[in-house]
């Protein structure tokens, strides 16, 4: 199916292993048959199809079984995406292995063939590769993949990267020290993977495929099976599973096919499975009739979520057009329920808040549609009755001609952006797609070919064919009915789950209003500026390639060309003070809820989606340290439309009463999730402890956020938008002398004053101290944080030294905590330089760990800190950390996203950015050893560290 439309419920990627066989002759198209070898794919998904793949793929087979795809794409320039496919997860493995699928993608990393262990991530740091960012995996529920990025397009290079990846297919050592010690850096992740949403997930999960193996095969695994987990173990499932005939491997980058191929085979070819063939697993089969309700307490989730699902068994068929066709369908009537959920939603005391359709087929099994939504306190049987009744509507009298209108435009929307997008489509995004549709047994189809074939559908499809779709989809009997998070103290009795199916067939039987449908105004509404602006003074940065202008109306304006991201563009407006200007605490956050929400003087935040339709482009209103931003993107032609749209935020805004009481409900159950989490209260109490009051540090507390009103609000915001000068930016696929008279056009007699900025109290930083934090959870893990005073940003060789320090300390962390210890999954070390506070700033290390385990590893974090300083930061250690800096600066240099943020954001006030771009290779390159050490001793010395222990009630 189009990857464009791929709805999932679930957090993974799914793959079906099947044989390779010719379709019936009825050309029904159901797959079937098994081979002698057993459970081992064998042939490629358009080996089945009518449908023809992507022609600029290179498919190919070695001898041994092992399968391979590889595609040229410059985006990133001289870098390659390398992925080993391994089509086996966790539903293949047996009762006593429930976790060693997981375990083992660990061990790949810990010692094969040609790497020791010990050696691989250093030799990835050697080559400019970052750790998790640039070689990383996932095991799911019938895949494991690992890739990587490599940092050259170089032979030498390629030849290295499948040497990895062999040593992954068939090289693993799996040394009984090495597994010990991997032992507990697993059981540190699944405990810092544990939380309220998790569990929910998982009980769901259950839930809805009860009878089957995915309701008994979580990839984390359970504790036992870990604990117990031995090289012999581990062994007899990477014998039985890692084997030529079941992987696949995907390469796109910047490549010569041809080039790559022969050092594939020399990496692959003499690689031969050993052992048996693994039989297919026994996948079972969901219960496809009655009514079931599932009653899940979890208070630390924070709301109280509301789901109607149906899940039914599915054929394993071919991928062709009559099966493309029907899942366009589908895809269709799912997006207009959503649309008309959405618009319930947003109506005055709706009991349901962030609603959700989704449908699909799981692991080509198990097909599923579910509705889904947050309810308002105490209302879960008003919002499950708004899903039972918005679903009946439709499945009774079917959608109008004017949702159907709404549901193609935005298909078509999504087939010209991909089209248009294309030539500078990411790499490893191409490579995922790849793996996803093969592990799916989906043809892989170019843009091109979707548009050509998804076009003439979209553009014939009728309401019959979309409501008959929708009916064919929820027209199985099934239905499982959900309450979870908070939940009612009467639903927590033994009869709770009778009265959510009682409440739910009771509202079965009521009879069924009609849909009925609103209009919306029109859009643009606003009489625009009828001639343009006067450009005053116009510069040109030819070092940076950009163009700045001031526009008589006061608006400063900069343009930077780029060919990155084809037929894209970028749009920042800046304007007024943000968060420094901040009349109450919390009043930020709560703005960004309720902005988007709220819409413009005449349409609503839906109906403005809705005027939107069959146009890819995004404006959304984010508060910053220093300003309020609007940030958008579209596509180039439709530049005028994203700047038509920010001159109604500007000219006609809107904060409905509406929108700022569903805003303050989601923040509301947003805090109840926090406060009772490490991380949350950390974020909250924490980030205040060390940063005090200032304003880009930390978040408000619900008490502060909750005493906001709504004139407050409006006050605060209106008026900026209203007077506030604007500085717009603007990157991308455009010419600079269009790009400035549009601005112009719309913006060049913009008569706006500066506001005085506010003064923002100095923060007092905790040198020394330790705040113990307790929260009300179950969930056996603490956060521990460590962090020193440093200082602001201003400085750019400072700040350059500051993060490379912060990497430096990062992988001393990793190295003595996570590989040495075992004791936290991921630890992390960051720079955070103040942009609005002179002087200050924190270096912080951040890890989640087993409560009675925090205090002693606080000491382990300040005394290798500490080390940095006494003992001096080595030249490996500086060039490990340097490296992946460097490749990654090379990187981002060809980011749209790096030129707005990073560069042209807040220049009109801090014109010193627009030079950064010139020397931030070189100044990162000439940083040395011994300055490093020199900034551990100046900051990092353990009297200065400031220590925050988060952990549950209880707890040590």
């Amino acid at each position: 199916m189009l990857h464009l439309f791929r709805q999932r419920v679930f957090l993974f990627c799914s793959c079906v292993l099947l044989v390779c066989f010719f379709p019936p002759a009825s050309g029904s198209g159901q797959l079937g048959g098994q081979s002698r070898g057993g459970c081992l794919s064998t042939c490629w998904p358009q080996d089945n199809s009518d449908l023809n793949p992507d022609p600029s793929l290179v498919f190919g087979r070695l001898p041994n079984g092992l399968r391979y795809v590889l595609k040229a794409n410059a985006n990133p320039r001289q870098r390659v995406a390398m992925y080993l496919n391994v089509q086996a997860g966790s539903l293949h493995e047996t009762d006593q292995q429930r976790g060693v699928a997981h375990f083992l993608e660990h061990m790949l990393f810990n010692g094969t063939t040609h790497y020791p262990p010990g050696t691989l991530i250093k030799y990835f740091q050697s080559l400019g590769m970052g750790f998790g960012g640039d070689t990383n995996a996932h095991t799911g529920f019938d895949e494991t993949v690992y890739n990587l990025l490599l940092p050259s397009n170089e032979t030498k290079v390629l030849d290295e990267g499948f040497k990895v990846l062999a040593d992954y297919a068939r090289g693993a050592l799996l040394l009984e020290q090495e597994v010990d010690r991997e032992r507990g850096v697993i059981l540190a992740e699944k405990r810092s993977r544990d939380s309220a949403a998790t569990r929910v997930s998982k009980k769901q999960m259950q839930f809805d495929f009860a009878g089957t193996r995915v309701a008994e095969r979580d990839p984390i695994g359970t504790e036992a099976v870990i604990r117990a987990t031995d090289s012999a173990l581990l062994r007899s499932y990477y014998d039985r599973w890692y084997r030529p005939e079941n992987m696949i491997v995907v390469v796109v980058g910047d490549i010569r096919p041809q080039a790559v191929e022969p050092l594939l085979t020399q990496a692959f070819a003499p690689l031969q499975g050993v052992d048996e063939v693994g039989d297919c697993p026994d996948y079972g089969q969901v219960r496809e009739t009655g009514i079931d309700a599932l009653v899940f307490p979890e208070r630390e989730l924070g709301y109280t979520g509301v789901a109607l699902t149906t899940v039914f068994n599915s054929r394993q068929v071919a991928d062709t057009l009559v099966w493309e066709t029907a899942q366009l369908h589908r895809y269709v009537a799912v997006t207009l329920l959503a649309n008309r959920l959405r618009q319930l939603e947003q109506q005055p005391s709706s009991p349901l808040a962030q609603t959700r359709a989704h449908a699909g087929i799981f692991l080509q099994r198990y097909g599923y549609a579910t509705l889904t939504g947050r309810a308002v306190a105490g209302k879960w049987e008003e919002g499950m009755h708004l899903l039972q009744t918005t679903l009946a509507q439709a499945l009774r009298d079917g959608f109008t001609e004017h949702e159907l209108i709404r549901g193609k435009r935005e298909v078509r929307a999504l087939l010209e952006k991909a089209v248009r997008t294309a030539a500078t489509r990411d790499s490893r995004e191409m490579a995922e797609e790849i793996i996803r549709k093969l592990n799916d047994q989906e043809v892989i189809l170019s843009p091109a070919q979707e548009m050509t074939l998804y076009g003439p559908i979209v553009d014939q499809l009728t309401l019959a064919e979309v409501n008959q779709a929708l009916r064919q989809l929820w027209g199985h009997s099934r239905r499982l009915v959900e309450v979870v998070g908070v939940v009612p103290e009467e639903l927590t009795t033994t009869q709770g789950k009778t009265m959510v199916r009682d409440a739910f067939v009771a509202h079965q039987r009521q009879p069924v209003e009609p849909w009925v449908e609103k209009k919306a105004s029109p859009f643009p509404y606003l009489t625009l500026p009828s001639d343009h602006g006067a450009v005053l003074e116009k510069t040109s940065h030819q070092a940076i390639g950009v163009t700045s202008c001031l526009l008589e109306g006061g608006v400063q304006v900069n343009v930077k060309p780029t060919d990155f991201q084809a037929n894209q563009v970028l749009l920042s407006v800046q304007f007024g003070q943000g968060k420094q200007a901040e009349p109450r605490r919390g009043m930020a956050l709560l703005a960004e809820a309720v902005v988007d929400d709220s819409g413009i003087g005449r349409l609503t935040g839906e109906q403005l989606e809705e005027a939107m339709a069959g146009h890819s482009l995004e404006l959304a209103f984010k508060v910053g340290p220093e300003s309020f931003a609007f940030g958008g993107n579209a596509l180039s032609q439709d530049f005028d439309l994203l700047l038509q749209l920010l001159y109604h935020r500007l000219h006609d805004p809107v904060v409905r009463t509406e929108a700022f009481h569903r805003g303050r409900d989601r923040l509301r159950r947003m805090y109840g999730q926090l406060n009772r989490t490490v991380e949350g209260v950390q974020q909250i109490q924490g980030e205040r402890f060390l940063a005090g009051s200032l304003p880009e540090y930390g978040m408000a507390s619900w008490e502060e956020v909750a005493g906001i009103e709504l004139e407050q609000m409006r006050s605060w915001l209106l008026s900026a938008f209203a007077s506030a000068p604007l500085e717009i930016n603007v990157v991308g696929d455009i010419e600079p002398s269009a790009a400035i008279a549009l601005v112009a056009r719309y913006f060049g007699h913009e008569q706006r004053r500066l506001a005085e900025a506010a003064a923002v109290p100095a923060p007092v930083f905790p040198a020394g101290r330790e705040l113990r934090l307790p929260v009300p959870s179950s969930i056996d893990k603490a956060s521990l944080t460590v962090a020193w005073q440093t200082s602001d940003y201003w400085e750019i060789d400072r700040t350059r030294r500051l993060n490379l320090l912060a990497a430096v300390l990062d992988d001393r962390l990793r190295i003595k905590i996570r590989e040495e210890l075992g004791a936290t999954y991921s630890p992390q070390v960051t720079s955070r330089p103040s942009r609005g506070q002179k002087g200050f700033g924190l270096l912080q290390s951040e890890l989640i760990v087993a409560p009675e385990q925090a205090e002693p590893l606080a000491r382990v974090i300040r005394d290798t800190a500490a080390g940095l300083g006494s003992k001096g930061v080595s030249e490996d250690e500086l060039h490990r950390a340097l490296g992946p800096i460097l490749t990654s600066i090379r990187d981002i240099k060809r980011n749209n996203r790096y030129w707005v943020e990073s560069v042209l954001n807040l220049s009109s006030r801090h014109p010193q950015q627009l030079q950064w771009p010139l020397s931030i290779s070189e100044g990162f390159s000439a940083i040395k050893a011994e300055e490093l050490t020199e900034l551990a001793k100046r900051y990092l010395q353990p009297e200065q560290a400031a220590t925050i222990i988060v952990s549950p009630e209880g707890g040590r």
